[in-house]
């Protein structure tokens, strides 16, 4: 028996009921160890002779469990993990760069129009769908390209779904009428930008879905370019809403972003429902620009009427008018808020050129 290794089995067998059976000092009973464990007095007295000696003072109080609470099976190693992380943080670095001044191509030579929707709502009673067809004809245009500024529908959350009590269209209805908007009006779309409400509930992967290889499809701001046939481009910061407010200028988060932020063409805002346009010359930059807030078409603004602000009447949506041509001090030759006039005076232009 001299030399004789204990198996971990012995041992923790061994140490359970010397635990059990011991006296008031703390001696192990012998006898009822032996008795319990089924073997002799003297094997007993070697096994505790072994534990007790310090020889296995590591497996004393060890407790083994099954590989797979120990090597967790159902678990991703670490290593993995780790590794998949900084694979997805690659990634969404290279996406986010890849939308910071993205490259739009439209084979336009001749002037151009990009009209800008103001907040649609299609759904809401108060939407002046009369002036949205007209606007959606215009759009229809040669030469004319659609940009929507955000906020599509209501689509109301939390304790705001109330709100479809008071509306005659349904999620459903303003769902379907979403996507005729994007996919079936006949607008040629070069930009969609997800305003607050659209990205409420699951709005953004359900505009994401329906925009899927065809339109671009933004959350809140969007800087792109559009470039030229001939090497020109035009520089746009559009943004749903802007940080700023200000009683005495409509156009304040606007003009605090032509000034302060990155140089752009066309400054494109909308949320507030509120209107006002203006070209620019930032004199620091010696650079000529446009400005625009968008309001939209919602009207009949309950929380407009409740806060007390006048609500707007113009501006629901601007036709801004683009010269491709080289040469120019800005690309973007003028800005209209009568959309028709501006698409008349957009046709002049092309027969012309």
């Amino acid at each position: 028996m001299a030399g004789r290794t204990l198996s971990e089995t012995d041992i923790a067998a061994t140490i359970a009921a010397m635990q059990k059976h011991q006296h008031e000092d703390g001696k192990p009973i012998v006898s009822a160890i032996a008795r319990e464990l089924g073997i002799s007095r003297s094997t007993t007295d070697y096994r505790i002779e072994q534990i007790t000696s310090g020889r296995y003072a590591g497996k004393l109080h060890e407790v083994r469990f099954p590989a797979f609470v120990e090597d967790g099976d159902e678990q991703e190693p670490i290593e993995q993990i780790r590794s998949r992380m900084a694979q997805n943080f690659e990634r969404k670095r290279k996406a986010t760069e890849a939308r910071n001044w993205f490259p739009i191509r439209i084979q336009e030579t001749k002037p151009y129009g990009l009209l800008w929707f103001g907040d649609p709502h299609l759904d809401d009673d108060g939407c002046n769908w009369p002036m949205l067809e007209r606007h959606i004809e215009v759009a229809r245009q040669e030469g004319i390209y659609g940009a929507n500024i955000g906020d599509t529908t209501n689509n109301w959350v939390g304790r705001l779904m109330a709100k479809y009590a008071d509306q005659e269209t349904s999620l459903s209805t303003a769902d379907r009428l979403a996507k005729w908007f994007m996919l079936e009006s006949g607008v040629t779309w070069l930009i969609w930008l997800l305003g607050n409400h659209d990205l409420w509930n699951n709005g953004a992967s359900f505009y994401k879905r329906l925009g899927a290889k065809q339109i671009p499809v933004i959350d809140w701001r969007a800087k792109f370019k559009i470039c030229h046939p001939g090497g020109t481009e035009i520089r746009i910061d559009a943004s749903h809403g802007r940080k700023g407010s200000s009683i005495y200028n409509e156009l304040h988060g606007t003009l605090r972003e032509a000034v302060m932020g990155e140089t752009a063409d066309l400054y494109v805002t909308g949320h507030t429902h509120n209107f006002a346009m203006e070209q620019l010359e930032v004199a620091r930059r010696n650079h000529l620009c446009w400005l625009m807030q968008l309001r939209g078409y919602k009207h009949f603004d309950d929380y407009a009427l409740v806060k007390g602000f006048p609500e707007h009447h113009n501006g629901a949506a601007i036709l801004a008018i683009v010269d491709p041509a080289q040469g120019r001090r800005s690309p973007v030759v003028t800005c209209y808020e009568d959309v028709e006039a501006g698409a008349d005076y957009l046709k002049w232009l092309r027969a012309r050129s």
